[in-house]
Formats: C-alpha cells, structure tokens, sequence
C-alpha cells in the first residue's frame, strides 16, 4: 500500500524495476518456479517467497535513487514509513537516509548536490542502542567532514548483515580511525595519516585533559581489530569472529566515535 500511494496508485512500475534488479541478483527468469502470467506476479510471487536476505535487497532497491521516478520522489517519506513499520513489528532492521553534499558543477553553472551515500538496510540490535549509540553516530556522519568514516561504518553494518564479521571488526576500526582524524584535523591536533589508533586516541586525549583511565575502553575497538579482525593474517589458526562479537564492536564503536566527538567539541 505504501508503495502504491507513493506511485499515485499503480504498483506496476515499482514491480517491474523490482524485477529487473532481482533477476540480475539471482541470475534466473523467471524469478520463480510458480505458473505466473506477468512480471508483476513474478516479482509479488517472489518477494512473498524468497530468504529474508533476498527480501532485504528488495527493499533496499526500492530506496534507492535508481527507483526515484517510481516513487514520485518519496523517498526520505517511504524510508520513514517502513522505518515505522519496522519499529512497529519490532525487527531488527533501520534503514538510514540518503546522504547529499553541495557540489559544484564542471560547467560552473552554479551549485548542485550529489549523492554520496545511498539508504540501506542496516541491523538494530535494540531500540535502546539503537537511538543512544548506532543513531548519533550515523547522524554525527552524515555530516560532510565524515563522509569517509561514514562509508567506513555503512559497510561495517552491511558486513554484518551478511555475516561477515571479521570484515566488520576490521571496518568498525578503519572508520573510528577515521572520525579521529577528521577531529584531530579540524581542531589543530597534530597526527599524520599513518597514526595508529592508539596514537590518534591519545592525542586527542592529551589535547582534551582526558583523564588516563579513559584510554583502555576507549582502545577496545583497536584491540578487537588487531586481535580478531580481517586485516591480519591468521596465520596457521583461522581467526572466526562470533555474531555477538561484531555487535558489540559496532555499538563500542559508534559510542566511541560520539563520545570523543562530544569531548573535542564540548
């Protein structure tokens, strides 16, 4: 219904764009095995039948800008909308808006916007975390001097998504490395691109007074990289990262990356 409305009633167009991205997902028309007389019933039939990785895709599709002229340009209001639903059913599922920056155009006929992030489908451990660590940070990087430490973080959540836990580890450091050296870039603080993570942290932690017993919590997200993460060898032993250690590295992170954030600016 809410895709309909969006649409000015017709989900035929939504359907049909729907079915050409899933059918280049999965490889196969049809989409099903089911006696279908259209690509809309395919692609309904589908939907109501695929793994709920495939009907994550779909929805990310839908919000997309590819899908803009199937939503009558709806998108931050369907994104609300299915934010509501899924809050509603209690899933664990946020899906984060659209990101744009002002840009100037090569043709210098004035100031534009671009897209820099598309939405996606990203895991909610609990509303509680959800809104005190994983939401401040994507809106503390969503402004433009993060776009990097936001890309960082985005696939971080996408790797856990699709079960890649180790990559979401390594990714949930690469991206608080990230916010550290936006802070230490904006405030003065001297560092270079080759600082560890420990080095940026107490740097800012000597330019801000942090008191010492700061530094150990505060490393952790450094630590489970170095430790469990993809960007070492894992030498004769493979390293495997279990599912609830990758949650509790991106709520650490996303806490972190707010609270130094916070302590810089305060």
């Amino acid at each position: 219904m809410l895709l309909r409305d969006a649409n000015g009633g017709s989900l035929y167009e939504i359907l049909e764009f729907l079915h050409g991205k899933l059918a280049y997902l999965v490889g196969r028309v049809p989409l099903t095995q089911s006696k279908v007389d259209s690509i809309m019933e395919d692609a309904m039939e589908f939907l109501r039948t695929c793994s709920d990785a495939h009907f994550l895709d779909a929805v990310e599709y839908v919000v997309h800008s590819e899908a803009h002229r199937c939503l009558g340009g709806q998108q931050e209001k369907v994104v609300d909308r299915l934010n509501e639903f899924l809050s509603v059913d209690d899933l664990p599922y946020f899906i984060t808006k659209q990101i744009w920056e002002p840009w100037q155009s090569d043709d210098f006929r004035g100031q534009s916007i671009r897209l820099l992030e598309e939405s996606k489908v990203i895991p909610k451990d609990s509303q509680v975390i959800h809104e005190t660590a994983i939401e401040p940070a994507l809106q503390l990087l969503r402004q433009p001097a993060f776009r990097h430490a936001n890309t960082e973080f985005i696939a971080a959540l996408e790797d856990y998504r699709h079960q890649k836990f180790g990559d979401c580890v390594t990714k949930c450091n690469s991206s608080y490395e990230s916010v550290m050296k936006v802070i230490c870039g904006q405030k003065g603080f001297g560092y270079t691109q080759g600082d560890t993570t420990s080095k940026l942290l107490r740097t800012i932690m000597g330019q801000t007074q942090m008191d010492s017993f700061w530094e150990s919590p505060l490393l952790i997200v450094g630590t489970l990289r170095n430790k469990l993460g993809s960007a070492h060898g894992a030498g004769e032993k493979a390293k495997v990262v279990p599912e609830h250690v990758a949650k509790y590295a991106l709520n650490v992170t996303a806490s972190a990356m707010v609270f130094l954030h916070d302590q810089a600016y305060k």
